[in-house]
């Protein structure tokens, strides 16, 4: 499933605004996203193989805020409608595919950061 969100540029714009033009500390917020959306996305697998709805919206809620460091509003604003879905049991039976969808999304995240990192690192 391609669509207009998988070559949806990273703005970095918030995180420059937090950190000020800090190649270093913005790689750490990178390797952090990298390190930690793993777990947080098999969390949510494992609410979603129970179908225990609240759990997904808590999990979804938890990854929400990692894609404004990485400026990709687009998957933040994805990952709400996941969350609002659970929450309210709305078309819980779309939500499957949803995941499967951010799991894409996720891996194109991944290589956007590894590109932005070694910008940066060059830069060094």
């Amino acid at each position: 499933m391609q669509d207009h969100y998988d070559n949806h540029p990273l703005d970095l714009s918030y995180l420059i605004k937090m950190v000020g033009h800090n190649p270093e500390f913005m790689i750490e917020v990178f390797d952090t996203f990298i390190e930690q959306t793993p777990f947080y996305l098999a969390e949510l697998e494992d609410a979603l193989s129970v179908q225990n709805w609240d759990k997904v919206g808590n999990c979804a809620h938890k990854i929400k805020p990692t894609f404004t460091y990485v400026g990709r509003n687009d998957v933040k604003d994805f990952v709400q409608s996941i969350e609002h879905n659970a929450r309210n049991k709305i078309a819980v039976e779309q939500i499957p595919s949803d995941i499967e969808h951010l799991k894409e999304l996720l891996a194109c995240i991944y290589v956007q950061l590894d590109v932005a990192k070694k910008d940066m690192q060059s830069k060094l």
